[in-house]
């Protein structure tokens, strides 16, 4: 289970601070979530190995046009930016693993980031294959989408996947996020909070 938004925002946004709480204090929220079947936990350095086995996986890249890690490294940059967004905002993309077990699953949650010259909150999810098809992916959007609305600012949720990607775009729906074919680029868009759909 992957969605392909492979457009990362790599640059930090600088953080809007009269918007949001103290990171310390979103931190003590989003470090370490539980969910019904899952652990939610925030990123550790040591996360480099297994980033790479689900963001490496061309299993895990079926829909993403720049196919999979290429090497550790690209999974050890990509580590290094979601955890200087936890440093910066207190909130970012989870590990996510069984209660018990150590073996990480999948990465998710949601990040900040400018889209279309406003602040959104990013949705994300990409598990490794043999997590697929349980509803872990919806089960991880929606404890995000929980914790957004109940502690972020009311910034829309957009979650960015291609039009083949029918088990992502399922993920997206079950999360209560709407079609947004008014916000497509490459990627299909889905989107909730977004403020009018006449306005592109």
């Amino acid at each position: 289970m992957e969605n392909d938004d492979t457009q990362r925002q790599h640059l930090l946004v600088p953080r809007p601070d009269n918007e949001l709480p103290e990171p310390d204090d979103l931190a003590h929220i989003f470090n370490e979530v539980g969910t019904q079947r899952l652990i939610l936990r925030r990123l550790r350095v040591s996360d480099g190995p297994a980033m790479f086995a689900v963001h490496g996986d061309p299993a895990t890249n079926r829909y993403n046009p720049a196919g999979p890690h290429p090497d550790l490294a690209t999974s050890e940059e990509m580590l290094r930016q979601c955890r200087q967004h936890w440093q910066v905002y207190g909130f970012g993309y989870w590990a996510v693993a069984l209660p018990q077990e150590e073996n990480i699953i999948g990465f998710g949650g949601v990040e900040h980031l400018v889209w279309r010259h406003r602040d959104v909150l990013n949705l994300y999810y990409r598990f490794t294959p043999s997590a697929w098809g349980k509803g872990y992916a919806t089960e991880l959007a929606r404890t995000a989408m929980a914790l957004a609305r109940g502690h972020l600012p009311p910034w829309p949720v957009i979650a960015r996947t291609r039009v083949e990607n029918i088990a992502s775009i399922r993920t997206a729906e079950r999360t209560g996020l709407l079609r947004r074919s008014d916000l497509d680029t490459e990627h299909v868009v889905f989107a909730l909070g977004w403020a009018s759909l006449d306005d592109h």
